[in-house]
């Protein structure tokens, strides 16, 4: 289990309760397929840590995220998965790369991939020769994984950059960052609270 597999839940679980066969379901559409034995023993896990709150609806139960538990809008990479939902699935991920390694000046970690939600397979499909993600040498980028400390990635986790960048990228750029910087900056007093749908010249 990844953290990625922890991200996908905590969106499916925001604002609602699912049963087990319900976020087992969802998560098989995103391209996660665990057994639901494996599953039920990792939401009971995360009822243990206090991450869910599990309630009897008999004859089954449902799970709910705990009020406790930290919030979305306080982790970037579950941001970054949520918003990237809004682009093609064909560019999802070079956009992913994109804008995280010129957020954060440098290439991108497979973890950090994980935990925006992307796929194993997926990952690795978009790695094959021929495509625009390149594998950055681990000389080039051990100076960066030992500076991590928000998240944990693996010593010999590899990290990636684009090697051609493609206007397109550029065009969801606003699409992912826009609704992130809305969450981080405080616009209390400067938006109107009746919204003016078009602009008169």
């Amino acid at each position: 289990m990844t953290e990625a597999l922890y991200s996908k839940i905590f969106r499916l679980l925001d604002n609602q309760q699912l049963s087990i066969s319900g976020i087992t379901r969802d998560l098989k559409s995103e391209g996660i397929d665990e057994h639901r034995l494996i599953m039920t023993g990792y939401l009971r896990a995360l009822r243990d840590l206090k991450k869910l709150d599990e309630i009897e609806v008999p004859p089954s139960k449902t799970y709910k995220l705990s009020d406790n538990v930290e919030k979305e809008e306080d982790n970037i990479y579950s941001l970054m998965g949520h918003h990237l939902k809004d682009v093609p699935a064909s560019k999802r991920i070079y956009v992913a790369i994109y804008v995280f390694s010129y957020l954060l000046e440098r290439p991108v970690f497979r973890a950090e991939l994980k935990s925006m939600g992307f796929h194993e397979n997926t990952i690795m499909g978009a790695v094959q020769q021929g495509n625009p993600i390149i594998e950055v040498p681990e000389k080039d980028i051990r100076p960066f994984r030992n500076s991590i400390t928000r998240i944990t990635i693996p010593s010999v986790d590899p990290a990636y950059e684009l090697k051609v960048e493609d206007d397109s990228y550029l065009q969801y750029t606003g699409v992912v960052l826009l609704p992130i910087l809305k969450v981080f900056v405080n616009l209390e007093g400067l938006v109107p609270k009746t919204k003016q749908l078009k602009l008169t010249m």
